[in-house]
């Protein structure tokens, strides 16, 4: 099934760069907990609702160039870096933001998802928990 883990995660970044949040959406369990980096101003997210605002939110402020660089089949979980190539909507700065996020799924939908702003960190956390 991870296979079709790395596909929902593809869909949804082709989904979050067009704007369809119904797609995003049924992607993401109703209950899912979400994990920022600790330098994020938002610490965690709970639920289906406030996780679709917030994406919708930082897609507002910084742009639809959100870009998959890199997936790691790790089963149930994936580890993702991203590259987002922000422009400012009001300011016009452009720049880029790497990241990475291990999403953790159950029956197709992302429960749990963590984010950092490091990709070392990311890797670190991976190792300790198995």
């Amino acid at each position: 099934m991870s296979q079709g883990h790395v596909e929902i995660v593809r869909n949804s970044n082709d989904a979050f760069r067009r704007g369809d949040w119904d797609v995003i959406s049924a992607t993401a369990d109703r209950h899912i907990l979400v994990r920022t980096d600790p330098n994020w101003p938002e610490q965690r997210i709970y639920g289906r609702e406030p996780w679709i605002a917030f994406l919708r939110g930082a897609r507002g402020s910084w742009g639809p160039d959100l870009r998959i660089e890199e997936i790691f089949d790790l089963g149930d979980r994936l580890l993702v870096r991203y590259c987002w190539i922000i422009r400012g909507q009001h300011s016009g700065v452009e720049g880029e933001q790497r990241f990475s996020a291990i999403p953790t799924y159950r029956e197709g939908r992302a429960t749990f998802l963590e984010f950092y702003l490091e990709h070392e960190q990311a890797f670190d956390a991976l190792e300790m928990r198995e």
